[in-house]
C-alpha cells in the first residue's frame, strides 16, 4: 500500500514537473523578438545619430551588411513595406489590438492551438508590437533592411523594412501553410 502511494506522487510529481513543456510559446518567442526588435532600432537610431530629428529626413544610407542587403535608416509613418503613409495615429491602436488580442487568445487558447499556430500568431504579435512601440514612441517606425543591387527590378525597389514586419510576414506566411487536424 505504501509502495502504491509512492508510485502516485511519483507520477503526480512528474506530470506537474512536464506542465511548463507544454506553456504557451508565446510566453518566450514574443518577448524575445520584441528585445531583439528594440535593440536592432536602438542601435540603427544611434547610427543615424542627430539626423534622425531633422524634419525632411529621407533615407540615409549606413552600411553593406552582405551580399545584397544594406542597412539603411527610413522613418515610416505607415504600415508593413510603406503602405498606408501618414497613418501611424490610427496604426498605432490597430497594432496595440492585434498584438495583445493575439497574446489573449493564445494565453487562453495555447493548448488547443497547434505549435506551429502558436509560432505563427507569436510572431504576428511580436511584430505588431515591436511596431507599436515605435510608432508610440516616436510616432515614425524606424525601418531599416534594403534589399537592392540583386538586377532584378522588384527586389532592387522593394520597400525599406524591418525586423517587426518581417516577424508578420512569416507568421502571415506559416498559418497559410496548410495543417493538419487532429482527430479526437
Amino acid at each position: 500500500m505504501f509502495q502504491g502511494n509512492i508510485a502516485k506522487y511519483s507520477t503526480l510529481r512528474c506530470q506537474r514537473a512536464r506542465l511548463p513543456a507544454v506553456m504557451n510559446i508565446a510566453t518566450w518567442l514574443v518577448p524575445t523578438l520584441l528585445v531583439a526588435d528594440q535593440a536592432i532600432k536602438l542601435a540603427v537610431l544611434w547610427a543615424v545619430g542627430p539626423r534622425v530629428f531633422d524634419p525632411g529626413v529621407g533615407s540615409i544610407f549606413l552600411t553593406h551588411l552582405f551580399w545584397i542587403v544594406d542597412a539603411t535608416f527610413i522613418k515610416n509613418t505607415g504600415a508593413a513595406f510603406g503602405i498606408f503613409q501618414g497613418g501611424a495615429r490610427t496604426l498605432v491602436w490597430v497594432s496595440l489590438a492585434v498584438g495583445v488580442g493575439l497574446l489573449f487568445y493564445l494565453s487562453v487558447n495555447h493548448r488547443r492551438v497547434s505549435l506551429l499556430g502558436q509560432v505563427a500568431l507569436s510572431l504576428v504579435a511580436a511584430g505588431a508590437l515591436g511596431n507599436a512601440v515605435d510608432r508610440l514612441g516616436h510616432g515614425w517606425v524606424v525601418d531599416y533592411i534594403d534589399i537592392n543591387r540583386t538586377g532584378l527590378a522588384l527586389l532592387d525597389n522593394f520597400p525599406i523594412w524591418n525586423l517587426a514586419d518581417a516577424c508578420v510576414v512569416m507568421g502571415v506566411a506559416l498559418l497559410l501553410l496548410p495543417q493538419r487536424r487532429r482527430r479526437y
